[in-house]
Order: C-alpha cells, then sequence, then structure tokens
C-alpha cells in the first residue's frame, strides 16, 4: 500500500514541478497537426464503414438465406 501511495505522489507531484522549455513552435507545426489530425479521422471512419458494411451484409445474407429457406418449406 504504501509503495503505491508513493507512486501516486510521484506523478502527481511530476505534474505540478514548472520548468521552462526552451522550445519555439512555428506556424507550420499547427496546420501539421490539424492535418494528421483530419487524417487519423478520415482512416478512423473509413475502416468503421468498411467494417460496417461487411458486418451488415454478412447478417443480411444470413437472414436472407433463412427467410427464403422458410418459403420453400411452407408451400
Amino acid at each position: 500500500m504504501i509503495i503505491l501511495f508513493t507512486v501516486i505522489t510521484s506523478i502527481i507531484s511530476t505534474f505540478f514541478i514548472v520548468t521552462n522549455a526552451y522550445a519555439y513552435l512555428d506556424p507550420g507545426t499547427g496546420s501539421f497537426i490539424l492535418q494528421a489530425i483530419i487524417g487519423f479521422l478520415a482512416a478512423f471512419s473509413a475502416g468503421f464503414v468498411y467494417y460496417y458494411n461487411r458486418i451488415k451484409n454478412f447478417f443480411l445474407k444470413i437472414f436472407k438465406k433463412k427467410n427464403n429457406n422458410e418459403k420453400t418449406h411452407d408451400r
């Protein structure tokens, strides 16, 4: 329990230590980050739509075959 408390205290105290970064972000960095975010969202949505359609078509085929078999047995 003491080790867990020490680890959590260390992590929290790390966020409260303020130091100068001496870093420079030029204006192109913002557009690069924006492009990366848009690219990630586009790839994620394309992957989601692709797999959603595959799963949807899979279940449609199963239920379509089931309905066709039921119709032929009812006659």
